[in-house]
């Protein structure tokens, strides 16, 4: 069902110039304040909602996550440690890393300290309803163009299935030259235009990343990531970054495999490519281009520490150590597998750590499983 005040705001901005990016687009489809996918109070994550993610399915994946942070925290001296988690969905993530770390390492919650970032008041109800009695550990806070609204820390950004979500340019190979895909309106209807780049960054992009599009070939472009990268960057002032998401390195993907996008809507647990209907009220994601986040982070102080599918990641903490625990119970361990079994979300999703100011960690999550493909990327660096 299409939101109509949301489509009034959008049309507007159309007849303002003729046309928009699809950034702006897809970036008032899912933040607009009032009638945005991510700021209304649709349910989104779950059974009634359109899709679930990995903390929304056992609390072990919160609980592996902990045990990593404990790990960082001691390679950084054991001091005072800043959980930063942007868009923390119900909040689950948070209440399963706090509940494990409190109950299995006493003296590192003593330290902890958590802070969600979210944009939501939807979201940031439900979430203090999910972490009631953990008030003292938690906080709330904003992203602004100015930054976030903390001093830098100490400790750990982390984001699960948040980078996937930003607004992205569209761009198309046309007769042999990089062309930016835009918004209009037609018969009353949303459709396409093709004309020159809104932005140079653009092709710079792809010269950066060796990337050559085909004729004809739909990419996507995460500039909004690249201020992501760098906004953290700045706001920590030394420890790790982990970002969890489905995508791929950048080789792979703007492949010809791909030669449409990789740009997908879900709706009620059913998805489509279609991003002009039911605006508001679906989901619009991406994959991400993991090297672009790796490239960028390295020119701002974020060193890459590794990069692997979520599998490795999982299995390298201890989950078949935790499905031993729960033998018998069928439910436990079909949902535990549903996190890294081959083909599902453990091949899907990738788990990237970066680092600042901690001298050559090795951690456990990533103990000689890197993804093939990250060392030409550390190499290229």
């Amino acid at each position: 069902m299409e939101i109509p005040d949301l489509r009034k705001e959008i049309v507007n901005s159309i007849n303002k110039g003729g046309k928009i990016t699809f950034a702006d687009f897809m970036g008032l489809a899912l933040y607009h304040p009032e009638y945005g996918y991510y700021t209304s109070g649709k349910e989104k994550i779950g059974k009634k909602g359109d899709y679930y993610t990995s903390s929304d399915v056992h609390p072990v994946f919160g609980e592996l996550i902990a045990r990593q942070m404990e790990q960082m925290w001691r390679l950084m001296g054991s001091g005072q440690f800043t959980v930063v988690e942007i868009g923390a969905g119900k909040g689950w993530l948070c209440h399963d890393i706090i509940n494990f770390v409190k109950k299995e390492f006493p003296e590192f919650f003593e330290e902890v300290d958590y802070k969600i970032v979210e944009i939501s008041r939807n979201l940031i109800e439900r979430q203090s309803d999910t972490l009631k009695g953990l008030e003292d550990k938690v906080s709330w806070e904003s992203l602004s163009e100015d930054g976030f609204s903390f001093e830098p820390v100490e400790g750990c950004f982390l984001s699960n299935e948040f980078v996937d979500s930003l607004p992205v340019h569209q761009v198309i190979i046309e007769d042999n030259c990089l062309k930016e895909i835009y918004v209009t309106i037609e018969n009353d209807e949303f459709c396409e235009e093709v004309d020159e780049l809104s932005n140079p960054v653009l092709e710079d992009y792809f010269k950066e990343s060796k990337i050559s599009l085909k004729e004809g070939q739909r990419a996507e472009v995460n500039l909004k990531a690249l201020d992501w990268v760098r906004n953290i960057s700045r706001y920590l002032k030394r420890g790790f970054v982990i970002t969890i998401d489905y995508g791929h390195l950048a080789e792979d993907l703007y492949s010809e495999e791909r030669h449409r996008g990789t740009l997908m809507c879900y709706y009620g647990h059913t998805t489509s490519e279609n991003p002009y209907e039911r605006v508001g009220s679906q989901d619009i994601t991406t994959h991400v281009n993991f090297s672009s986040l790796m490239q960028e982070g390295s020119r701002y102080g974020l060193s890459i520490t590794g990069f692997t599918r979520q599998s490795n990641f999982l299995i390298a903490l201890g989950i078949l150590n935790k499905m031993n625990e729960v033998q018998g119970d069928i439910s436990k361990l079909l949902t535990m597998k549903t996190l890294f079994l081959p083909g599902g979300m453990g091949d899907v999703f990738k788990v990237l750590i970066q680092h600042k100011g901690v001298d050559k960690p090795e951690l456990i999550g990533l103990r000689s499983m890197a993804e093939p493909g990250l060392a030409r990327e550390i190499e290229g660096d």
